[in-house]
């Protein structure tokens, strides 16, 4: 799938099960190619979209995130290769997957020394897990480019281990459509804001709502929330805000993580109003421009895309829209103009 003369906000619109959650997924691990956590990471995010517990192990979400057919078989080996163009210094991404039985490696088992492992006797005392191997390319110094190559084992039943960090990593940040249903996500992203960044998330969200006048982390029960100052309402946990502001809060959030990079939106319209829809989008764009940030955002709402179209208006240039389809695995572009044409007047099916 190719995606075509990007703007500043993408939006991607299609059927259930075109690939547009998929897209922001290739986007964020195609950002930061050299670390195996950020896949782990994602992975997870499928898995508890919208559950407190994980129902599938980490491997067995890894696994699924490489192509897969009714010919396909989920142990088998499986790749997935990206590219792009751009200000983003990354060029190429192929990342590769397949069964692998053994031990654990000395740095698993050091961090493991407290708790023996539960070794399988039908395969030998081995452990069985997958392997994900990541090879990129990205721009460096003007015209030349470095190459890296990154392995890692994931073993079943023994729990995934973050090694140290990457030495490169393109400035991303996704926000899911259910994440602003839990507390304690919004909290923990917050605290892990440097001090100059909660500064901008405050400034960001005033745009929003003026009367904002402090945001803080609290904890009661040994369970951190935010908590908001608002010159109208006083100091309140953010569980008593509606949920406009917290989705608000959680893209906020997003921005100040994603300064001069890009920012992923999956179902933008989640937990807003259709009424506050246009403004929250106006608000959106300016604030992406003001950061250096392009927007990457999915939508399964006609009253989002014309928030969107609405805010537009000024930028029209800055505006492109998708429409992906599950049959032909292809790339629709749509400028602002033919986007209002079929909206206004031909009428649109975005499902």
């Amino acid at each position: 799938m190719t995606f075509e003369r990007l703007g500043r906000f993408n939006l991607l619109i299609g059927g259930n099960n075109s690939g547009k959650t998929s897209v922001l997924e290739a986007l964020q691990a195609f950002c930061n190619p050299e670390d195996p956590a950020d896949w782990a990471r994602i992975a997870n995010a499928r898995n508890t979209s919208s559950r407190l517990f994980s129902t599938h192990s980490l491997n067995d979400c890894l696994v699924w995130m490489f192509p897969y057919t009714k010919q396909t078989d989920t142990g088998s080996s499986g790749s997935i290769q990206l590219s792009s163009t751009g200000a983003c210094p990354v060029r190429e991404v192929k990342a590769s997957v397949q069964p692998v039985f053994g031990m654990p490696d000395e740095e698993d088992l050091r961090y493991l020394a407290k708790r023996p492992l539960d070794s399988n006797p039908a395969t030998g005392g081995t452990y069985e897990g997958i392997e994900i191997k990541l090879d990129s390319i990205r721009a460096q110094d003007g015209s030349s480019t470095v190459a890296e190559s990154v392995t890692r084992r994931f073993w079943q039943d023994v729990p995934f281990i973050r090694r140290r960090a990457n030495s490169f990593a393109f400035p991303v940040a996704a926000v899911l459509g259910f994440e602003y249903r839990f507390a304690e996500r919004c909290a923990d992203k917050y605290s892990k804001l440097k001090v100059d960044q909660q500064k901008d998330l405050l400034e960001l969200a005033r745009m929003f709502d003026s009367g904002i006048e402090s945001i803080s982390v609290a904890s009661e029960n040994r369970r951190p929330y935010l908590r908001v100052e608002h010159k109208d309402f006083g100091e309140a946990p953010l569980m008593v805000f509606g949920d406009g502001m917290k989705r608000v809060l959680f893209i906020v959030t997003g921005l100040v993580t994603a300064k001069n990079g890009l920012l992923l939106l999956d179902e933008i319209e989640s937990g807003i109003h259709a009424f506050v829809l246009p403004e929250i989008m106006k608000w959106l764009f300016k604030a992406a421009r003001e950061n250096h940030i392009q927007i990457f955002a999915t939508t399964h709402s006609l009253e989002a895309v014309d928030a969107v179209l609405l805010s537009a208006k000024e930028t029209l240039d800055e505006f492109v829209t998708y429409r992906l389809s599950k049959e032909d695995h292809l790339a629709k572009r749509l400028n602002y103009n033919l986007l209002t044409d079929l909206r206004v007047h031909g009428g649109l099916e975005i499902r």
